[in-house]
């Protein structure tokens, strides 16, 4: 259950690489000069984090996962250092970060599959007022859109023949699923199987 006032959105998500770059110069058209965070895994602070201009440079740099900060162009945690080719940022601070999680091909004792990664935000509207609530909702909207445009929908099937719909998939991701018969994960064990 959500708490009061967070304003969440969340969207699992098939991506290859290629895929992430089509998001990735997306994002740049709707949000000039946002940048992307790397992240390394271990406690805060164990590993220096980057503001990288692109989405495969952060990947490269940090691994699974990197991050939007919001408003785009925010001022980043005094942790981070901007990387070469990134514009300075502006002295508004930092209120909320979307995350992109990398999907990834997994095996377990059932086979490979490929897993979901997300895009996904959240912030508390108390806490950021009306005025920037507005402008996080309306730079929300414009990362979706970029999502949108770069994939199409995914509806999948279980194994009992139960149609879900909800997540996207890139078509470098889709064209490898196909092609592999790939069955896909969405954050358990159910299987699914592209329509």
């Amino acid at each position: 259950m959500p708490l009061p006032g967070s304003r969440t959105k969340s969207t699992d998500l098939w991506l290859l690489p290629p895929d992430e770059e089509l998001l990735d110069a997306g994002v740049d058209r709707a949000l000039p000069g946002a940048g992307w965070m790397c992240s390394h895994p271990g406690p805060v602070g164990l590993h220096q984090v980057h503001l990288h201009r692109t989405v495969r440079q952060a990947m490269e740099c940090g691994g699974r996962q990197a991050f939007i900060p919001l408003p785009a162009r925010a001022s980043l945690p005094e942790t981070a250092e901007l990387t070469d080719g990134v514009e300075p940022r502006s002295p508004e601070p930092l209120q909320a970060i979307v995350q992109l999680l990398r999907s990834d091909l997994y095996e377990d004792e059932h086979g490979e599959h490929f897993r979901a990664g997300r895009l996904a935000v959240r912030w508390f509207e108390p806490e950021v007022g009306p005025a920037l609530h507005a402008v996080l909702t309306e730079q929300t909207r414009l990362l979706w859109r970029a999502l949108r445009t770069a994939t199409q929908p995914a509806p999948v099937i279980d194994q009992f023949e139960r149609r879900t719909s909800g997540a996207r998939i890139g078509p470098a991701a889709r064209e490898m699923v196909l092609d592999q018969v790939l069955p896909l994960t969405r954050g358990g064990w159910a299987r699914f199987r592209l329509v």
